[in-house]
């Protein structure tokens, strides 16, 4: 198994394994469904027993693409036999070293049981080796990120079965269909998100992503410390823990990364957190190795055009930098639930109006597609980086809002079944109608949200579903 920040998917990376790479069987029968991303939100007095009393931000009901919590270690066994079928397979394999060229690339292994030591040598070489990251490394293109935040996460034994932890009757049936527990489960705070993420071989995947300036890396580095940093945070958090297992243990600091070249003309390419790491909360790594993955296939296809390498590296740097003004600044707002309330309806309206809706349509390599559209996903960027810097300014003047027992079910905002159904359509001739209704419809968002975040700031009160029932 490896054990990485993230372990769930959200729409695009979701879509890409199950039907760009055909594994929509796999991750029925030996994953789980998710139950979508939910937010608990304490308020300034700690909550000891009883989880009805947080505020929560999720669904009552699942919208129509399906996503998945993922077992990596069983998804990268199945992707290894499924390889194995179709070509070479290299495991118990060390690489040693990377030679790039113009035109041809060397690369040197050793085998770990043997020391056989051998050389590779190929037209176009992807580099998919995470954090080790190789060609980022070697040829010293990362860049920072002004986004220095850590995560300390490790897997505990058992299940996390959230929906016992209030014996409240009517807050255990204001969810249908699936348990909590299925739910990507967040308890926020000034500066920091704590995660419960279910795997199907029935472990729980926890970890803790902080700013420094509000959370010591030395008091949660190790699991003594973080649960006594829990104890007094979320003691029914903090509860539930203490007597599990805890299986492994990792310590991640300045998680976050760019990268000046992710794709060459002379064959070089990278993907995954090989390539850029932006954030963990949302879920967006399996995105971007579906984003990058779809530009190295249409690269080799095309032997590596300048034309192409040139348009996917500006496409693919503005993707990223786009999902990063998604935290930057804005962890000192994640305690305040009518924020993070405002933050996840229109987070997730542009996800699913932009990104979400080239990728399902597959425009996102058409060049002619992009180019012609330009303008308007300009304008789109635009409006959501206004968006991101009224989070800020109101993240730095936040304050703990919740713990009241509020449920904002954004199950019941029909814009969002809306825009979640609609990707389903696929590829379509009103892919570009389509597109520039939605750009034209985040104005009206816009002008909505702020208004009700303002509202609710000047109150130090929630958002309610019946606020933000005509978004858009």
């Amino acid at each position: 198994a490896a054990h990485k920040v993230g372990e769930s998917t959200v729409e695009i990376a979701a879509h890409y394994l199950a039907d760009h790479l055909g594994l929509a069987d796999h991750l029925r029968e030996r994953q789980l469904d998710k139950f979508g991303l939910r937010l608990f939100c304490r308020g300034e007095q700690p909550i000891r027993d009883d989880l009805s009393r947080y505020d929560e931000i999720g669904v009552s009901r699942r919208f129509d693409v399906p996503t998945y919590q993922l077992d990596r270690g069983r998804l990268e066994n199945h992707l290894a036999e499924e390889w194995r079928r179709a070509e070479e397979l290299l495991d118990g394999t060390t690489v040693t070293a990377i030679e790039t060229g113009p035109v041809r690339h060397e690369v040197k292994t050793r085998d770990t049981a043997t020391g056989t030591e051998s050389v590779y040598k190929c037209r176009y070489i992807i580099d998919a080796s995470g954090r080790r990251a190789w060609l980022r490394r070697q040829r010293r293109s990362a860049r920072r990120t002004r986004h220095d935040q850590h995560a300390v996460w490790f897997r505990a034994s058992g299940k996390c079965d959230i929906d016992n932890w209030s014996t409240d009757a009517g807050w255990r049936m204001r969810c249908h269909g699936k348990p909590r527990r299925h739910s990507t489960n967040h308890f926020m705070g000034p500066g920091y998100w704590l995660w419960l993420i279910p795997l199907a071989s029935e472990v729980t995947s926890v970890g803790l992503v902080f700013d420094p300036a509000h959370v010591r890396a030395t008091e949660v580095s190790q699991w003594e410390g973080l649960l006594g940093w829990l104890e007094q945070e979320h003691a029914v958090v903090a509860g539930h823990l203490a007597d599990r297992d805890i299986l492994d243990h990792h310590v991640l600091h300045n998680y976050a990364v760019s990268n000046a070249e992710v794709f060459s003309e002379q064959g070089w390419m990278a993907t995954g957190d090989a390539a850029t790491f932006s954030d963990p909360f949302y879920s967006p790594g399996g995105d971007f190795i579906a984003l990058a993955n779809g530009y190295v296939v249409e690269l080799i296809a095309s032997e590596a055009n300048p034309e192409r390498v040139e348009a996917y590296n500006r496409h693919y740097r503005s993707f990223f930098v786009n999902t990063l003004g998604l935290y930057r600044g804005q962890y000192p707002g994640f305690g305040d639930g009518a924020l993070m309330t405002a933050k996840t309806l229109w987070d997730y309206v542009y996800y699913w109006s932009i990104l979400a809706k080239l990728f399902f349509a597959r425009k996102l390599t058409d060049l002619a597609f992009m180019r012609s559209h330009g303008p308007l996903l300009l304008r789109a960027a635009a409006r959501h980086a206004g968006m991101q810097k009224d989070f800020r300014m109101y993240a730095k003047a936040a304050r703990r809002v919740g713990g009241r027992g509020a449920f904002f079910d954004q199950y019941r905002v029909p814009l969002l079944r809306e825009l979640n159904a609609d990707l389903l359509q696929g590829e379509s001739e009103r892919v570009g109608v389509q597109l520039a209704a939605n750009v034209d419809r985040l104005d009206r968002v816009a002008t909505s949200l702020r208004q009700a975040l303002q509202n609710a700031a000047s109150k130090r009160a929630s958002i309610s579903v019946d606020q933000v029932a005509g978004l858009g």
